[in-house]
């Protein structure tokens, strides 16, 4: 190969390497910050309330009002939310309950749903994104029921720190 056309491909193969090297890497870390424990609570309860909003949901009693961090190890807390309902429509049977709560959640956040082995009138809701965890369920015929936690989460973020 004559020497021009290798002198020519030397800084080609160098851009190509550093590109490569960028992609690689991420270019820096582009991840959202964790929230803190108070802002993953606070998103956990405006879901869950916002799901019986859209579920119809009628004389609405708070069994859980959070607002306090949970010791779980490590220096990390996590905050819960709980409430229970009348179901505002349909029959009333848990497992068509249950079906509208799942149906509101996800018009609300998107959660990845799990089902509760020996019940169809309970489900678990899942989100990495807002790192959030909520049981949504029909205790008895018309009722229905959410209990939520975040997970273990620092008291300040890291940027603060």
């Amino acid at each position: 190969m004559p020497e021009g056309q290798m002198t020519r491909r030397v800084p080609r193969i160098l851009s190509i390497a550093v590109f490569v090297a960028f992609v690689l890497s991420g270019c820096g870390d582009n991840a959202p910050p964790l929230p803190t424990s108070t802002e993953a609570g606070q998103v956990l309860k405006s879901h869950i309330d916002r799901t019986f909003r859209y579920a119809l949901a009628k004389e609405i009693t708070i069994t859980d009002p959070g607002g306090r961090d949970v010791p779980c190890g490590d220096g990390k807390y996590r905050r819960t939310y709980s409430v229970e309902a009348v179901a505002g429509e349909g029959p009333g049977d848990s497992q068509k309950v249950a079906t509208s709560l799942i149906s509101a959640l996800n018009g609300v956040a998107k959660y990845q749903m799990t089902e509760v082995p020996g019940t169809l009138a309970m489900r678990v809701a899942v989100s990495t994104q807002f790192r959030t965890r909520i049981a949504i369920y029909s205790p008895s015929k018309g009722r229905m029921a959410a209990r939520g936690e975040t997970e273990c989460l620092a008291l300040k973020s890291d940027s603060a720190v």
